[in-house]
């Protein structure tokens, strides 16, 4: 795995000083009180331990100074050195706390220059920061070591980018997957010429490339590519553990919550269940089961259900990777909610008895199908996750509001026709059970089965160039009741052009006037103009 800089900084020598900043991240400056650092990025040169104000005048720039015994005594002594290190262009200044007061922070303020506050002896620190300001390359690798130690500890995506973040800082990282942000600060995407990009892919499973990690390194931080590179070679581990330990646990979650979504499909109506009696099979006051609340599930009172499925017709389970971008895209939305995998789509409920205001008696075993305040919040809901569903190629039906467990069943089975007939209006359709009508019968039809049976009855058609114009009027004629002015004004073509069409689509064995095959007819019609209108499907990850 190798990584591309774009724009890459001159290369610097192995003895480049360090940065503040990187001095920062280590000990003995890490336990430090960062009272003011207006310039992370200064240059440190030297080390001076100052414990006179004669001292002070002789110290160079880009210099640490630590203050001690006289210099360090507070009061007027603090605000001397901190004036005598300003004109020094010191790159900060380190006292002991009792040194420390409020007009002194206010001083650093003004002076613009960095003041940090320690507990521990001036002495033993200085010798400790001589010793890596002489040894640069020495103290980076402490510091790679550090982090190293600390990324290991991580167990999560997001903590992995949170110690990068925070050890690059002020340089953002993000970690991409596909086109989107996983995790980790956006910006650091965003091109822009005062600073430059570092980039680590990250390959998974067989060595194929799953994720990339990306920070924006300022071009004022003089800190080389090169470091920041290693810092993101170093995440790369910890971040396929806490992948693939997060997605051990998804999978896991997600059985047993299907298992148990049976268990409750079960209860409300299987008669060969031994969990519930037979006498109270199919009643609306089935017990909830205790270990529904323990899933959070909310299945007492009134439900309606939402199916999520593929707006481009295969009737078979979902590939474990789009299961998993459902799950993670509607926990965002909803996380109250639940998101199962069932059959060949996904399914969730809103508990309308649970989100009812105070007031509402949380029992009631009726709601109106129509209740506005419901539909208004789930339709708010569906909005959000419609856009989700677009980019992924779904669509969502929603089922009546019934009570119980059986009622909430009977929700889903309503939820599932309607996304079937969703299908027709494409990626992102949402459709009400309500509203389908007769429509639902046509939603079940075998529309792939039905292509493959117009490949060998109909040859020449499925052959022909035109065969998509042909079908579409033909069908059009077949809905106008066989009127050719109705289908002409519904295609918007002339008449004579509709015609032509149904003359030429009887040549190729498409007959529409023959009573016998006129009902054969529009359905092998309906099934093939709404396969052939149905783009190649795309999925965005």
């Amino acid at each position: 795995m190798t990584g591309t800089v774009r724009h890459p900084p001159p290369r610097r020598s192995a003895t480049a000083p360090l940065e503040l900043a990187e001095l920062l991240r280590v000990e003995p400056l890490a336990s430090a009180d960062a009272v003011h650092v207006p310039d992370p990025g200064r240059l440190v040169h030297q080390v001076v331990l100052a414990e006179t104000f004669e001292r002070l005048g002789r110290t160079g720039p880009h210099a640490l100074v630590v203050l001690h015994a006289e210099a360090a005594t507070g009061g007027w002594s603090l605000a001397a050195g901190l004036h005598a290190t300003w004109e020094r262009n010191a790159a900060a200044v380190v006292v002991p706390r009792p040194a420390m007061s409020a007009s002194s922070v206010i001083l650093a303020q003004r002076l613009g220059i960095a003041l940090l506050v320690i507990d521990a002896d001036p002495v033993d620190t200085s010798l400790a920061l001589a010793g890596q300001v002489s040894a640069p390359e020495a103290a980076r690798a402490l510091r790679v070591a550090l982090c190293a130690e600390r990324l290991a500890d991580q167990t999560s995506i997001r903590g992995v980018l949170g110690v990068l973040n925070t050890e690059l800082a002020p340089a953002p990282v993000a970690l991409i997957v596909g086109s989107s942000v996983a995790a980790g600060r956006a910006a650091a995407l965003h091109e822009r010429p005062d600073h430059r990009q570092v980039r680590i892919e990250v390959n998974g499973a067989g060595g194929r490339p799953w994720a990339e990690l990306v920070a924006s390194v300022p071009s004022a931080t003089r800190a080389a590519a090169g470091h920041v590179e290693s810092l993101l070679g170093l995440a790369r581990l910890p971040l396929l553990a806490a992948w693939a330990q997060a997605r051990l646990q998804t999978s896991t979650q997600a059985v047993q919550e299907r298992a148990a979504f049976q268990m409750l499909r079960r209860l409300a109506g299987d008669p060969d269940s031994e969990a519930v009696p037979r006498s109270r099979v199919g009643s609306p006051d089935v017990a909830a089961p205790s270990w529904a609340g323990d899933l959070g599930w909310r299945v007492t009172g009134t439900n309606r259900a939402v199916w999520i499925g593929a707006a481009h017709g295969a009737d078979t389970e979902p590939a474990p990777e789009l299961t998993e971008l459902v799950r993670s895209a509607w926990q965002r939305e909803r996380p109250d909610w639940p998101i199962i995998a069932d059959a060949d789509g996904w399914v969730s409920w809103q508990n309308i008895s649970a989100e009812a205001p105070t007031g509402d008696d949380p029992d009631r075993d009726h709601v109106d199908d129509t209740d506005t305040d419901d539909a208004a919040a789930m339709r708010k809901v569906i909005g959000a996750v419609g856009r989700v569903a677009r980019r992924h190629g779904l669509v969502l039906g929603i089922g009546g509001a019934h009570a119980g467990i059986p009622g909430l069943m009977h929700s889903v089975e309503e939820a599932r026709l309607a996304a079937h007939v969703a299908r027709d209006g494409g990626p992102g359709t949402v459709q009400w059970f309500d509203e389908v009508g007769a429509r639902a019968t046509l939603a079940w039809l075998p529309r792939g089965q039905i292509a493959g049976v117009a490949e060998l009855s109909l040859p020449d058609l499925m052959a022909a160039r035109d065969r998509v114009s042909l079908v579409d009027t033909v069908l059009t004629v077949l809905d106008c009741g066989g009127s050719l002015s109705q289908a002409s004004t519904r295609l918007g073509v002339h008449r004579n052009t509709v015609l032509a069409r149904v003359a030429r689509a009887r040549e190729l064995g498409l007959v529409v006037d023959d009573p016998d095959r006129r009902l054969a007819m529009h359905v092998l019609c309906y099934a093939l103009a709404t396969l052939w209108k149905t783009p190649a499907r795309t999925m965005d990850t």
